[in-house]
């Protein structure tokens, strides 16, 4: 994969997560597998899961999730985890379908464990925003030579700054940052997606945006607009799927509909240079008002605005001189005999 920042189109991912899981190895493999089908036919650029353990990843009395629990999970997060954590060996057997669909695979790592078996499956690294203090994890990706995207929901710029820094002092190079907003789902009012071109400037470095919004178009849509170039999304086959991620991921329709509105977008924003299209050449040489004659002139005539020419659009006649140039044709003397609705040119004004 060439840098983010020399991404000829966003890079969107499809994050599958912990969605895979159904409640036994074939049934978790076969549901793998789907996932990348779906994400494939939907046209995303790669499919990620998550690689972890529990007891790398919490406390062992860390207690229940009080969003979880919210929504009806009131397990510890450590019981969640131990269920929802992907066997290593599933790792290369997901990868191997991802290639035959022509989709990368990716896999969020939580230790050095996860990434050592992640690691040569995969040609992008991800550090998922609660990760974005782990030292380690982002030794490993610096160190790995891959691009490595970070998300950066619930920090701040003294957060990233710090990442940012440990990964470049660790030989990491090519990074891109994702705005991110740690909240399942996130309402369209928290997602800050003016902060994208602030992030790329402040750090110099491309910016994206994982977004867990329930809305498949508006955060996308709107962050490429802002110059976004990797854009990730949980989805999942069916929202009524038991697990803590199906209920606010996108199903396989909208997934579908939101890489059309990216690759829409994307078109829209365009080179970011004003200028005048081809597209508008025509319209350009119709339209756009000049010094046009409203009446016969004949040489010697002295041109008078209102008089015998008018600021109007040409349509098929030739354009006359931009109105900018009024003041070296008003009061002076046609050179040549104009027709009506001839432009006055360069050449059609007597010298002073």
């Amino acid at each position: 994969m060439r840098r983010f920042a020399g991404l000829e189109r966003v890079f969107i991912v499809a994050e599958a997560g912990s969605n895979w899981r159904m409640g036994g190895a074939k049934r978790d493999l076969q549901m793998g597998r789907a996932l990348i089908d779906v994400a494939a036919d939907a046209g995303c650029d790669a499919v990620k899961f998550q690689t972890y353990r529990p007891e790398t990843v919490y406390v062992e009395n860390a207690g229940t999730s009080d969003y979880l629990s919210a929504a009806g999970i009131r397990e510890s997060i450590r019981d969640i985890f131990a269920d929802l954590a992907m066997p290593y060996e599933m790792i290369p057997e997901l990868a191997a379908h991802c290639r035959e669909r022509g989709v990368q695979f990716m896999s969020t790592p939580f230790s050095l464990a996860d990434a050592a078996a992640v690691d040569p499956h995969v040609q992008v690294n991800k550090i998922a925003s609660y990760e974005i203090s782990h030292l380690r994890l982002i030794e490993f990706a610096a160190r790995s030579g891959k691009p490595t995207i970070m998300s950066t929901g619930a920090s701040d710029e003294a957060d990233i700054a710090w990442a940012l820094g440990t990964f470049r002092a660790n030989g990491g190079r090519d990074v891109c940052l994702m705005q991110c907003t740690a909240r399942y789902p996130a309402p369209l009012d928290t997602l800050n997606l003016s902060v994208i071109p602030h992030l790329a400037e402040r750090f110099d470095v491309p910016v994206g945006l994982s977004d867990h919004s329930r809305d498949p178009v508006v955060g996308p849509v709107a962050a490429v607009a802002l110059g976004a170039r990797v854009i990730e999304k949980h989805y999942t086959l069916h929202n009524r799927l038991p697990g803590p991620d199906h209920a606010f991921a996108l199903g396989p329709d909208e997934l579908a509909r939101m890489v059309e509105a990216i690759r829409g977008a994307e078109r829209a924003r365009g080179s970011g240079v004003k200028d005048v299209l081809p597209e508008e050449q025509e319209l350009r040489a119709y339209a756009r008002r000049g010094l046009q004659a409203i009446r016969p002139i004949a040489r010697g005539d002295v041109l008078r605005e209102n008089v015998n020419y008018a600021i109007l659009r040409p349509g098929k006649q030739a354009a006359g001189l931009h109105p900018r140039r009024i003041a070296d044709v008003e009061g002076r003397r046609a050179s040549r005999d104009l027709a009506v609705g001839q432009g006055i040119q360069e050449g059609d004004v007597a010298s002073a």
